[in-house]
């Protein structure tokens, strides 16, 4: 019987070797070894040493899950395609980005275009090269396309920028970008798809390229270009979801109320995930974990350049390789054997994690109390049942993560420069409602009493 296992020991070692690409990819992906010897299991109780193991199915505390995403894009449609198929619901998707965000991105495609170079030109001693440079006067509304022109002048180095055009997200006066997007995927999601794609004629009239003043005098041919380059990518970038949205993305999945993963801080992309004691709802979550991994894989295979290499070129026409043999986009689920190290491991990280929320929280209801207006007390009111979701969604973490590994040790006590504003802000709303301050002091109460325990 052949097991994947990697030593925790080994594993430390690599986590500290491996460097990052933050263009390509965060996260690890993990090599592992592979052993035909009899596999050492944490029923050894003489042994000190943990496993990572890729046979997710052991009876584990908890699994940990590595993440890789690689550069490219995906049409929204065959992405939220892949999920229905896996039973997987809107949660696990990110939106399309806002059409202003998307205007913003497809300019990009622009920056640092190359135009002809000129071989003489007034005022210049020799020849000029010329490139497009995208310049923002209002981010995700008004950009400018200035001409940026290199060469040598009066026996010098020399370097202008002229302005040429205006770049505007003007949609017409009876078209909503919001509601258009909120329709988009709403159909997307329902399967209707001829009737999503009916509706991009409509985002085609949202953008204008002019001339940067009505009297500036401009190439046809390059207003045409640009207009045309950037309209395609528009088009492309408002109903795609690219390696930036999904790295971001990732995150709030992993760490949300569906998976719930905690932050493995030694892996800088490796998060971990507590096994449910009941089995039925491990089950549940592995099989989630597994369908989303599908997902993920969905993505990495869509931008993999594949081919072979008798029919293929290693270097792209820039002259730089194209990315052959690069990580795919992948989740690695990875089941984590009961170990008294690995224990340890994790409650470092889970008191790490969850005192930094605990300091957070203690911030975010300082600023509430300081914000605090005796002439809107009911609106008071309603900002601190808020703070209470929080809170109790922060204390039941706490005692599933107590429960799960057997005690974990948090501070909970106020840092003493909130403390000492917060007492202020408090002292002063006891003298318009002791009932409003006396429920903001139990709210900074973090400590687990039998009674909520």
């Amino acid at each position: 019987m052949s097991i994947d296992l990697i030593t925790l020991s080994d594993y430390s070692l690599l986590l500290s070797s491996v460097g990052h690409d933050q263009k390509e990819s965060i996260g690890l992906n993990l090599f592992i070894k592979r052993t035909d010897n009899r596999t050492r299991m944490s029923e050894d109780t003489n042994s000190t040493e943990g496993y990572v193991t890729e046979n997710a199915t052991i009876a584990t505390r908890g699994w940990l899950l590595l993440y890789s995403v690689t550069s490219g894009r995906v049409s929204y449609s065959s992405f939220v395609g892949s999920a229905r198929e896996l039973e997987l619901d809107r949660s696990f998707v990110p939106d399309i980005r806002k059409l202003p965000y998307a205007f913003a991105v497809a300019k990009e495609n622009l920056n640092g275009l190359e135009l002809p170079m000129l071989e003489t030109a007034e005022g210049w001693d020799g020849p000029v090269e010329r490139k497009v440079k995208i310049v923002s006067m209002k981010k995700g509304n008004e950009y400018a396309v200035q001409i940026e022109n290199r060469g040598r002048a009066r026996g010098r180095n020399h370097v202008t920028q002229d302005n040429m055009l205006r770049m505007e997200f003007r949609p017409p006066e009876n078209f909503n970008p919001i509601q258009w997007r909120k329709d988009y995927m709403d159909k997307i999601w329902k399967g209707e798809t001829k009737e999503a794609e009916a509706m991009l004629s409509q985002i085609r009239s949202c953008l204008s390229v002019t001339p940067y003043f009505e009297d500036t005098q401009i190439d046809q041919r390059l207003q045409l270009r640009v207009a045309e380059t950037l309209q395609r990518e528009f088009m492309t970038v408002a109903i795609a979801i690219d390696s930036k949205m999904l790295r971001d993305f990732i995150v709030k999945v992993l760490t949300g109320s569906r998976i719930g993963a905690l932050p493995f801080r030694s892996g800088q992309g490796a998060y971990f995930v507590v096994r449910p004691e009941d089995d039925e709802a491990a089950a549940n979550k592995l099989r989630q974990m597994e369908r989303y991994s599908t997902l993920l894989a969905h993505f990495g295979n869509a931008n993999a350049i594949t081919g072979s290499n008798s029919d293929s070129n290693w270097l792209g026409s820039d002259g730089k390789p194209l990315g052959w043999h690069r990580p795919r986009t992948n989740l690695r689920i990875m089941g984590y054997v009961d170990d008294a190290r690995q224990m340890q491991y994790i409650r470092e990280d889970i008191v790490t994690n969850i005192s930094r929320e605990v300091g957070e929280y203690q911030q975010k209801l300082l600023d509430v109390a300081q914000n605090f207006n005796s002439d809107k007390v009911d609106d008071f009111k309603k900002r601190l049942n808020s703070i209470e979701g929080v809170r109790s969604s922060l204390l039941t973490r706490v005692r599933s993560l107590t429960s799960a590994f057997g005690g974990v040790e948090l501070d909970t006590a106020m840092y003493r420069d909130i403390s000492e504003s917060f007492n202020g802000a408090a002292q002063r709303i006891q003298g318009t409602s002791s009932a409003v301050a006396n429920r903001l002091r139990a709210l900074a109460d973090l400590s687990l009493s039998d009674e909520e325990e």
